[in-house]
């Protein structure tokens, strides 16, 4: 396989499996299944659907280096503000007594953004392995064993953002240890 093909395929590999998808599945498994539309559809733009749109409109306009803000320092703007938007949705979903699942879910979801924006101020970690991570322990905590198989999901992520060079091995690795950490934690919780 040539070069350009694989980073094609790396390319692909990093939007189907980004953080606004994957979360917008996991957030869609967890609340759907309980009847919650509302609060699930909140949730969803809240945590997918609008810090996707958003990233997608500061790329097109010229405002951030591309898609995924590959420069560390543009990032924090962008991390604060999704913050906001993520904990007002956590607050809505909350205030509309949705199940205990989709709730923590939300708690999950402003406690992993605040830690990688902390991390972020000294350090580039790998948002994309951390959701990644967290979406595959997700689906060992709905499924049991059979969600093992979603192990390939952050192994195929990491392969995809080393290989377009946006990442170290070690921001990597780190980035999918806090998923991993953040999959465990709510599963201790639901």
């Amino acid at each position: 396989m040539r070069a350009s093909t694989r980073d094609r395929i790396a390319t692909v590999v990093s939007e189907i499996g980004g953080p606004s998808p994957l979360l917008l599945v996991g957030l869609l498994q967890v609340g759907l299944p309980t009847g919650a539309v509302l609060p699930t559809l909140i949730s969803v733009l809240a945590m997918a659907v609008a810090p996707y749109a958003a990233t997608i409109w500061l790329a097109r306009a010229g405002r951030v280096d591309g898609r995924f803000v590959a420069d560390r320092r543009q990032r924090m703007p962008i991390l604060l503000a999704t913050l906001v938007v993520v904990m007002a949705g956590a607050v809505a979903v909350a205030l509309l007594r949705a199940p205990s699942s989709l709730v923590w879910l939300s708690v999950v979801a402003v406690a992993a953004l605040m830690i990688v924006t902390v991390i972020t101020l000294r350090w580039k970690i790998s948002i994309h392995a951390t959701i990644a991570a967290f979406f595959a322990g997700l689906q060992v905590a709905l499924f049991g064993p059979i969600g093992l198989i979603a192990i390939a999901v952050p192994l195929l992520v990491m392969w995809a953002r080393y290989r377009l060079r946006a990442h170290t091995a070690g921001q990597l690795v780190a980035g999918a240890a806090l998923g991993g950490a953040l999959a465990l934690g709510y599963a201790l919780l639901v």
